[in-house]
């Protein structure tokens, strides 16, 4: 057990990334009622384009990351208007499909314009951890704590004290009545998309820094996104957070501990997210974070 203290850090390392990531997917199915199969993806091009502007060009940090930004915004309305909003006011399942083929292309022009090997935006050398205890975490790792700590903080407040938030949880709640008072909705459903894809991007760098980038990761980012949001309740900000952190949790518990001389090898995490689904819609469809509506 002398292990414990450092998967725990691990899984609010791992936490913070897919909080980041499950965020902008949680607020964008509470307002469009849209499951963006894409959006792992749209992390996946956004450390990319990260990537060409501070290493392939040089630009430095605060310039590619506003490079990035702009790309983003850039990118949220382009899908926006092309692959969601004229699907999904015929079906729902047309966007389940639509995105689906936005994953695709995504996944092959990157691996058309950047190659499939591995990359990474942290330099060869390996960072100098820092020992607390019996803890070990580098800089980077720190960042990333504090970072999602942060964005999801500023999140709340948008959400709960801001001009901005009202309008979106008014909309979320009933959007008929939210535009016979004014509320204009098409312009907050782009502001929502974008800030899920800046959101997705942001937690793409981090990924790139942590550990390495690669066009088959918008992939797995969608289906850890996924799970924690299925976790947490499908459209639930908050229970998607937590249910981030949760899996972070079972997924470094799992592979980083014994069970009687056996462990589970570290190639099996990605698992993990397969089976929370499986479980939770099987056991608790709602989410555990929300309570089953009454049936009229």
């Amino acid at each position: 057990m002398e292990i414990l203290p450092q998967l725990l850090v691990n899984a609010i390392i791992a936490g913070s990334i897919y909080a980041l990531a499950s965020s902008g997917l949680s607020l964008t199915y509470g307002l469009l009622r849209i499951l963006n199969f894409a959006h792992g993806h749209l992390m996946m091009v956004g450390v990319y384009f990260f990537y060409l502007l501070s290493v392939e060009y040089q630009w430095s940090l605060a310039a590619s990351g506003l490079g990035t930004i702009v790309f983003s915004i850039l990118l949220a309305a382009v899908t926006l208007r092309i692959f969601v909003l004229p699907f999904s006011k015929y079906s729902f399942i047309l966007t389940l499909v639509t995105t689906l083929a936005l994953s695709n292309i995504i996944e092959a022009l990157v691996s058309i314009c950047f190659g499939v090997n591995v990359k990474s935006l942290s330099p060869g050398t390996a960072a100098k951890s820092i020992e607390i205890g019996s803890v070990y975490i580098t800089p980077i790792q720190i960042i990333i704590i504090v970072s999602a700590l942060t964005l999801l903080s500023a999140t709340a407040f948008i959400i709960h004290q801001s001009s901005l938030g009202r309008k979106i949880r008014a909309l979320s709640a009933d959007a008929f009545a939210a535009q016979s008072v004014g509320i204009h909705e098409s312009r907050v459903c782009f502001l929502v998309y974008t800030l899920a894809v800046i959101y997705a991007a942001f937690a793409g760098i981090l990924v790139g820094y942590e550990t390495n980038m690669q066009p088959t990761m918008g992939t797995t980012y969608t289906i850890k996104a996924f799970a924690a949001m299925v976790l947490g309740g499908l459209g639930n900000l908050w229970g998607t957070i937590i249910g981030s952190y949760i899996l972070g949790l079972v997924e470094n518990l799992s592979i980083g501990l014994d069970f009687g001389g056996y462990s589970i090898p570290a190639g099996y995490k990605d698992a993990f997210s397969f089976m929370i689904i499986l479980l939770v819609l099987l056991f608790r469809p709602q989410g555990l974070f929300t309570k089953k509506k009454r049936a009229a």
